[in-house]
C-alpha cells in the first residue's frame, strides 16, 4: 500500500488551460456488475479547440435540475484511463466546455433517465418530480455527467485508485490535459468525509488563501487522527466549496501534508463546479458555504445511494453539521473542529462531548 501512495505522489496533476478544473470520481461496486458512479465533473479554460462538431440538438441531464434541449457544438475530449486510451467512449465538451458522456442508443436513453429520475426522487425538497420523457429519441443525443452501467463496465476499472485523464486538442496551445483520481470502492467501503478549510487547515479564510502561496496552515496532529480511520478500513473523502478551478493546487497541499512523518491519508476530492470567482465569493466574502456543501453531498450521495457506508464526517462550521445528519451519519460520529483544533460531539446520551485532538486520537477505538 505505502509504495501505491508513494508512486500516486509523484504523478502531476496537469490542467495547462487556464481556468480549467476537474474533481476525483468515486464509482461504487453494488456487485453483480452493478455501479454507480459521482459525476464526472471537467471543464476546460476558453480555448480553440481543433475538432469542432457540427451543431446538434441535445438533451443535457443535471441531477438537481430540470433538463434542458438545446443546440451546441460538440468537442470530442479523448479519455485515457490508467494508461489506456479509450477511443470508443463517448465523452464530449458542450458550448460551456464542460465535459459530459454523449448516449443515443434508446436503451442507454433509458436506463440514464431512469438514474436520473430516481435521483430526483431521493430529493425531499423537490416539490415536482421529473418524468421520464422517452419521446424522439431518434432525434437528439443525451449528455450526462453521470455514466450508465455499461460505461463503467467497458472502463475495466482496477480495486481502489485509478488515473483518469481528458485529453482535447488546441489549436494555439497543442495537447491540453486535465487529470485526476478515480476510486472505484466496494458497496460495503466505509466512508469519513473531512471539509478542508477550517478543518484540515487551521483557518476558512486564511487556510484557503495560506495554502494556494504553499504556506502550511494545518491543524495540529490530523495526519494521525485521519491515518488511525484509515487503518480501521475508513476512506478519508475529501469535500470542499473550493472550484474545481483549485483541484491542482488543492491536491498538491494535501499530498504535502506530514506531521511527524505521518502523511495526511490519500482519498478522493470532491470540489465544487461551480467558478472560481463565484467558489471564492461563496467561501471567503459570503461565507454561505453551508449551502453549497449541503448540495454537493447530496449529489454524492444521490450518485452512490445511501448505502450506509458514510459512517463520519467533520467539519468547522454548525451547518457542516446538520447537512452530515440529514445523510444519516450517527451524531456521535459527527465531529465540529474549533479555532483551536479541539473537537467536540454529541455522544449516545446526548451529551456534548469536548477533546483536544490528541486525546481523541486515544479514543478513537471506543468511538469508531
Amino acid at each position: 500500500m505505502k509504495s501505491i501512495y508513494n508512486s500516486i505522489a509523484k504523478i502531476g496533476y496537469k490542467t495547462k488551460a487556464a481556468f480549467s478544473g476537474v474533481t476525483d470520481i468515486v464509482v461504487v461496486d453494488q456487485g453483480n456488475d452493478n455501479y454507480s458512479s459521482t459525476p464526472f465533473n471537467v471543464k476546460f479554460g476558453k480555448l480553440k479547440f481543433q475538432n469542432e462538431k457540427q451543431e446538434i440538438l441535445t438533451e443535457i441531464l443535471h441531477i438537481r435540475e430540470q433538463s434542458v434541449i438545446k443546440q451546441i457544438k460538440l468537442i470530442k475530449i479523448e479519455l485515457e484511463i490508467n494508461g489506456v486510451q479509450r477511443d470508443d467512449i463517448q465523452f464530449y465538451l458542450d458550448d460551456d466546455q464542460i465535459g459530459h458522456f454523449a448516449y443515443h442508443e434508446e436503451e442507454d436513453i433509458i436506463e440514464l433517465k431512469q438514474i436520473y429520475h430516481n435521483q430526483n426522487k431521493q430529493n425531499q425538497n423537490q416539490q415536482k418530480q421529473q418524468e421520464i420523457k422517452l419521446s424522439n429519441l431518434s432525434q437528439y443525443i443525451v449528455l450526462s455527467r453521470v455514466p450508465i452501467n455499461k460505461t463503467i463496465i467497458s472502463m475495466k476499472l482496477n480495486n481502489g485508485i485509478n488515473r483518469l485523464i481528458f485529453n482535447v486538442n488546441c489549436k494555439r496551445l497543442g495537447l491540453q490535459q486535465i487529470e485526476c483520481e478515480l476510486y472505484k470502492i466496494e458497496q460495503n467501503q466505509k466512508i469519513f468525509i473531512s471539509d478542508i478549510d477550517g478543518t484540515i487547515t487551521k483557518s476558512p479564510t486564511k487556510g484557503m488563501i495560506m495554502s494556494t502561496f504553499g504556506k502550511n496552515y494545518t491543524q495540529d496532529y490530523i495526519c494521525q487522527f485521519y491515518s488511525k480511520l484509515v487503518e480501521k478500513n475508513y476512506l478519508i473523502l475529501y469535500m470542499s466549496a473550493r472550484s474545481m478551478v483549485q483541484y491542482e493546487k488543492t491536491k498538491e497541499y494535501l499530498l504535502r501534508q506530514f506531521q511527524d512523518e505521518i502523511q495526511l491519508p490519500f482519498g478522493p476530492l470532491i470540489l465544487s463546479p461551480s467558478k472560481l470567482f463565484e467558489a471564492f465569493t461563496i467561501e471567503v466574502i459570503k461565507k454561505q458555504t453551508d449551502i453549497l456543501k449541503s448540495e454537493m453531498l447530496n449529489d454524492l450521495i444521490y450518485s452512490i445511494g445511501i448505502t450506509g457506508t458514510i459512517q463520519g464526517g467533520m467539519g468547522d462550521k454548525k451547518n457542516d453539521i446538520e447537512a452530515y445528519k440529514m445523510v444519516n451519519i450517527n451524531q456521535n460520529r459527527i465531529l465540529r473542529i474549533n479555532k483551536k483544533g479541539e473537537l467536540l460531539r454529541v455522544n449516545e446520551e446526548n451529551k456534548q462531548e469536548q477533546y483536544t485532538m490528541k486525546e481523541f486520537i486515544q479514543k478513537i477505538d471506543e468511538i469508531f
